[in-house]
């Protein structure tokens, strides 16, 4: 299994606290351990595929624990409590981790159950880690190259792209770190603080405020949602960094099989100094069996469903 295989892990703890039979072999009792040439996992499933897929999350689990016990020696120049929240963001992102150029050491049938050893190359390993961290900071040179001569909006926006690449930055220098390479985590951390310094110096700042003729029902919610994120929606028009919203939309109700369904188009343009700085335009749906009004109220909770899966700010065209 020596081609390119490129396996998306999802860490699910349960995979790695099955109790199994005293049958269990015994590599899979003393499994390997990690050493200068090869990262190893071990697993148990039903199939071939199933168990794979586990034995990698197993190989995460072991750079977690390398990960965690590196954060802990680091002198980070924070707060304890912030300081566990990033180790708790670096659990949930190591769900996913590309491994690369792995292959199945060991297998074993023991009656319905599939034993599995894997091996996983560790420089090649490194240096996708390396060169993604690498990738991943080049991007995030070319968005702050223009931070300055943007507006507000574009700027809030550049901000939280960055910061979703020092995320990945830290999680790769994290991994690197954990595998015993030489990288300045101090630095890769104070970046990600400098970054959250602007932009919440930006968000308090910044605020929003919605067209009087905006739909009642839409702008009620699109407020909530703001809010939610701790962006200040204003009552009263004025302000440099005021964010005006305008909100248009319209609405196609129609019969189905005694189904009232509804097809609702919303327009959303953000305006700051008299020009449209983002736009979006989306479309959600409701039915009901009771009224057309119930399946109206339907489309609404669809647009909150939107909100919550890809974010306010991208389903008001702040974010692509």
């Amino acid at each position: 299994m020596n081609k390119f295989i490129l396996a998306t892990i999802f860490f699910v703890a349960s995979c790695a606290s099955s109790p199994h039979k005293s049958s269990e072999p015994s590599w899979y009792l003393s499994p390997k351990q990690n050493n200068s040439e090869n990262l190893y996992g071990i697993s148990v499933g039903a199939n071939l595929e199933e168990a794979t897929k586990s034995a990698l999350v197993d190989a995460a689990a072991r750079l977690m624990v390398s990960i965690s016990s590196e954060s802990t020696s680091t002198i980070e120049e924070d707060s304890r409590g912030t300081n566990e929240e990033m180790r708790q963001q670096v659990r949930q992102n190591i769900e996913k981790i590309d491994f690369t150029n792995f292959r199945i050491s060991r297998s074993e049938k023991v009656g319905p159950e599939l034993f599995v050893e894997i091996e996983i190359k560790r420089d090649p390993f490194i240096r996708d880690q390396k060169e993604k961290t690498e990738f991943s900071e080049k991007q995030v040179s070319d968005l702050e190259k223009n931070l300055s001569a943007s507006n507000p909006v574009q700027k809030r926006a550049s901000l939280l792209k960055i910061l979703d690449l020092e995320k990945q930055i830290e999680l790769s220098s994290r991994i690197l770190v954990g595998l015993g390479e030489n990288i300045d985590l101090k630095e890769k951390l104070s970046r990600i603080a400098f970054f959250k310094n602007q932009l919440n110096q930006l968000s308090d700042k910044i605020e929003f405020y919605f067209e009087i003729n905006s739909s009642k029902e839409i702008a009620q919610t699109i407020r909530t949602a703001l809010n939610k994120e701790k962006i200040k929606v204003s009552n009263s028009r004025g302000g440099t960094n005021q964010i005006t919203i305008s909100i248009k939309s319209s609405s196609r109700s129609s019969e189905i099989y005694g189904a009232h369904i509804t097809k609702l188009q919303i327009d959303f343009a953000n305006i700051s100094a008299g020009k449209t700085v983002a736009s979006n335009t989306l479309e959600v749906t409701g039915s009901s069996t009771i009224s057309e009004k119930e399946s109206y109220a339907a489309a609404i909770k669809s647009l909150e469903e939107e909100i919550s899966a890809e974010g306010i700010l991208k389903v008001i065209g702040i974010v692509n």
